[in-house]
């Protein structure tokens, strides 16, 4: 229960501190000024609201910016950015991203689909072979589709935290790994359960496909188009 409450507290103050910005801009576009000429100091109440959200959720660095009209035009650090060194947070500090890949991984796999590339409904087996030799949780299942490993139906077991374990996992390894089966809590396409396995196998069909490997294909397609790279 504590737990709980402490968890929506801390969501609680992430929404505080959105609307805070949402607010500053606001103000700035009725005062007749472009958000992007907001100061500092209009900012302060925002800044307060992330610092608090730092304390308050024991992370140890974190920074956070606001882009206007195109531009950035506030940014705040605090905290650390490795415990060992202890060297504090700049605004150039990379972050690890998580999940927040799977949107450029899904994004990709539709890129795909668009150019004819792939089926959405096609079996994952179909691009990635070391799946043809699964076994199934019953005689009657339907394959897993590449549309099932999107959404999150695929049947897989929830793999969180086993999964962020996996990040630096060889190619030659999550093949083996493939090769040798996975569990299923259910059949194919009958409920939803979150899988980082799935959007890896996702990973591995847009290598397959595009003939070049998962991070340089998101770069070339999406990062250094966008200007993120």
């Amino acid at each position: 229960m504590r737990t709980t409450t402490r968890a929506s507290s801390i969501i609680w103050r992430c929404l505080a501190a959105f609307i805070s910005v949402l607010l500053t801009l606001g103000v700035a576009a009725a005062a007749g000024h472009p958000a992007a000429e907001a100061s500092a100091d209009d900012y302060a109440g925002t800044d307060r609201l992330f610092e608090d959200f730092h304390l308050a959720a024991h992370i140890p660095g974190l920074v956070y910016g606001v882009v206007a009209d195109g531009r950035l035009v506030h940014v705040r650090t605090y905290g650390v950015q490795d415990l060992g060194e202890q060297r504090p947070v700049t605004p150039d500090s990379l972050f690890r991203i998580a999940s927040m890949t799977k949107a450029f991984t899904a994004l990709t796999v539709l890129g795909l689909r668009d150019e004819g590339g792939l089926r959405l409904d096609a079996p994952a087996a179909d691009y990635v072979p070391e799946l043809r030799k699964w076994q199934y949780p019953t005689a009657d299942s339907a394959p897993i589709r590449v549309r099932d490993l999107l959404n999150h139906v695929g049947g897989l077991v929830t793999d969180d935290p086993w999964g962020d374990r996996q990040t630096s996992l060889p190619e030659d390894e999550f093949t083996a790994l493939l090769e040798h089966g996975v569990n299923f809590t259910r059949a194919p396409g009958m409920a939803y359960e979150y899988s980082n396995l799935g959007y890896a196998l996702l990973g591995r069909i847009i290598t397959n496909v595009s003939g070049t490997p998962y991070a340089d294909t998101i770069e070339a397609r999406l990062l250094r188009p966008l200007g993120m790279a």
